[in-house]
């Protein structure tokens, strides 16, 4: 049988409702046209599905009855697997653009980069920076560091950081950065400008006091 071939006579080591190994005596089953069946003996779906040279599968129990399929086993599991494989990409936002950068970048490479980043985090994806040590260079890495700090300053307005910023994989400073304004940096950024203009009209008040004395 198509499917059979590959799981019938193994005993798999994870409990499988497949084929002879299903437990319950009457089963509700559907066949591989996606016809109901209604409820049916265990060895009456079994002998079915022997017919069509397929698979006798349980996809539910959570009734007293257990809804059975017929169907090719193993066609059946690599088609959940991508699904639930393509569900996870989904959810940890496997749609990304990569910027790579060097400790020592210039200004104009930096720019264009950022730029880059701000446009795809505009359009809803995640960016991964990638700040890569080589060699020797290792021994900076409190500078790649302090670059990846800026380069999420300048992008506080379209992205925040997933994660921890600070921290090393490997030979680089690794940060995704997922979209909407970072609420904590702005918040920060904010706090400091509203202190650092006290502070400027404190100076002001100060010197108009010293010249009127």
């Amino acid at each position: 049988m198509a499917g059979r071939g590959q799981y019938r006579g193994r005993r798999p080591r994870v409990y499988i409702p497949l084929n002879e190994n299903i437990r319950a005596k009457r089963l509700r089953v559907i066949d591989h046209n996606g016809d109901n069946l209604g409820e049916i003996s265990k060895e009456e779906a079994l002998n079915r599905a022997r017919e069509v040279g397929l698979d006798l599968f349980v996809v539910s129990d959570k009734s007293d009855v257990p809804i059975a399929k017929i169907t090719d086993y193993g066609k059946y599991k690599f088609e959940q697997n991508k699904r639930e494989k393509g569900q996870k990409k989904k959810q940890t936002g496997g749609d990304y653009k990569e910027i790579k950068m060097r400790y020592n970048i210039d200004i104009g490479d930096y720019n264009t980069r950022l730029n880059h980043a701000k446009k795809f985090l505009g359009k809803g994806k995640r960016v991964k920076l990638n700040i890569t040590l080589r060699g020797r260079e290792i021994q900076h890495s409190h500078l790649a560091k302090e670059l990846a700090e800026r380069f999420l300053n300048d992008l506080m307005e379209e992205g925040a950081a997933d994660g921890v910023p600070d921290k090393m994989s490997g030979r680089s400073v690794i940060v995704y950065i997922v979209p909407g304004p970072d609420k904590a940096r702005i918040k920060k950024r904010d706090a400091e400008r509203a202190e650092e203009e006290a502070g400027e009209e404190q100076d002001v008040a100060d010197n108009a006091e010293l010249q009127n004395s």
